[in-house]
């Protein structure tokens, strides 16, 4: 018998209520979905990155005024997560930065859920699919 693991999401904000309400939407979709972790900085970010192994990272671009443009080369570096841009901010230069930095996607805190849990999922199938181009 097969196991399906869920997809394991590490969420990165700074606002404690924002972490708690995305916690709350992602394990609403258990067993597709799970939290991996919850980090509101930068070092924890990294170090959760390494010890919960998420299959996606959703990382607001904001980290209590520093730029996560900064962060996603040192994600990179550490783990094999896809990372999806969460943000309220909606300068279009950043977004597309984000991009050419390896994001692979931007979604607006402000939109719907399911448009967020899709996003996730398109993620984590990503992830899947360059995984398995090195096997």
């Amino acid at each position: 018998m097969t196991t399906i693991s869920p997809i394991g999401v590490l969420l990165v904000d700074d606002q404690q209520a924002t972490l708690w309400g995305l916690g709350q939407l992602i394990e609403g979709e258990w067993p597709h979905m799970s939290v991996a972790g919850k980090a509101c900085d930068r070092d924890t970010a990294l170090r959760l990155a390494v010890t919960a192994k998420p299959d996606v990272i959703l990382l607001d671009l904001d980290l209590d005024g520093e730029s996560s443009l900064d962060l996603l080369p040192e994600l990179f570096a550490v783990c094999q997560a896809q990372v999806l841009v969460c943000t309220c901010l909606r300068d279009r230069y950043l977004h597309e930065q984000a991009l050419r930095d390896g994001a692979c996607g931007v979604v607006l805190k402000d939109g719907p859920a399911a448009l967020l849990l899709e996003a996730i999922t398109m993620a984590y199938q990503r992830r899947s699919a360059s995984t398995a181009k090195l096997l």
